[in-house]
């Protein structure tokens, strides 16, 4: 028995704010359509005024990650930036509640804790406006060794990486984990999150990440295209294990020129797409850290993101242990 914890993972700590849409509410809001916005805190206040919000639930691409993991049985730790207002004190009390440490607490004294408004439309298209709030606040006076030891895999979430202070501090912990002999976990994020920052993720990818997740329209930017082909030769392409997924088509799991077909599990009818790859990466890294092979932790995966696009909210509605 491994008497490391599962997962430490650094990311934007924010709330989900859903909301349940059409194209044209989105459009005319002047927003990328099936894609993430950044939005100032004047945006996110006049999105709330305008449109209802059907569930608010803690989140964020690294929290549905971390809810994830827990929800199978697994356990870890959540290095974000909050401040204690309403939200804040929220999601405090709804990670320590799922099982995950956090041990930064509330260490934001101004800037409001983040929030990410989503728009859900009928197809499941989901169109996330984030406000960042106190997430983009976080430095490497936060990483501290006895925080980040004492893990099996530490999992970074490339939305982090618009901010150069968050940089410093995941490459400060990234320096921490693999001293400690940590196995580095990174998500692409977001396909205008590879045009902003292409080429020091390739410098990353290349030094530091042992384990890759994308979907082929990030994996394909990373070299320019929009081609999977060209994805899946710059995956084949790195020293690592990298997995590209495929919405319904499922994933594929990359190591050198070996990949392995993983299918999608079946469901009736896809309601929401967010938390999609949060999710296939909590299967993921679940079945990686309790010595399950390639072919089983992509079955785990898929079993998780098919259960969060049944349904509103990037949250298992039901145990995720309970489906294996």
């Amino acid at each position: 028995m491994n008497s490391r914890l599962n997962v430490i993972g650094i990311g934007n700590a924010m709330v989900d704010a859903i909301i349940i849409s059409t194209k044209e509410d989105v459009l005319k809001n002047e927003i990328n359509r099936d894609s993430m916005n950044l939005i100032d805190e004047r945006v996110k206040n006049n999105l709330h005024e305008k449109y209802s919000i059907k569930e608010m639930i803690g989140g964020g691409s690294l929290g549905n990650s971390m809810f994830g993991i827990t929800s199978f049985g697994g356990n870890g730790s959540f290095i974000g930036k909050i401040k204690e207002d309403k939200i804040g004190k929220y999601l405090q009390q709804d990670m320590v509640q799922e099982g995950l440490r956090f041990p930064l607490g509330f260490t934001s004294p101004n800037v409001s804790t983040g929030c990410c408004t989503i728009f859900v439309e009928e197809d499941g298209t989901r169109t996330m406006c984030t406000y960042l709030g106190a997430g983009t606040l976080i430095g490497p006076e936060d990483i501290k060794e006895e925080d980040i030891k004492n893990h099996q895999i530490a999992y970074l979430e490339g939305y982090l990486w618009d901010n150069e202070k968050a940089k410093k501090a995941m490459k400060k912990m990234v320096d921490i984990c693999k001293a400690d002999n940590q196995k580095i976990a990174f998500t692409l994020s977001d396909l205008f999150c590879v045009d902003r920052h292409r080429n020091s993720f390739k410098e990353l990818i290349a030094n530091d990440v042992d384990i890759l997740f994308g979907n082929q329209g990030e994996f394909s930017a990373m070299v320019n295209s929009k081609n999977l082909d060209d994805g899946i030769t710059y995956a084949k392409s790195l020293n690592n294990l990298s997995i590209l997924t495929l919405a319904e088509k499922g994933s594929l799991i990359i190591v050198n020129n070996e990949v392995i077909e993983i299918t999608a599990e079946p469901i009736k009818k896809v309601v929401d797409t967010t938390g999609a790859g949060d999710l296939y990466a909590a299967g993921f890294l679940y079945g990686l850290t309790h010595q399950k092979n390639y072919q089983e932790s992509g079955h785990l995966a898929s079993i998780a993101s098919a259960e969060v696009i049944s349904h509103f909210g990037a949250r298992p509605k039901v145990k995720l242990s309970s489906l294996i």
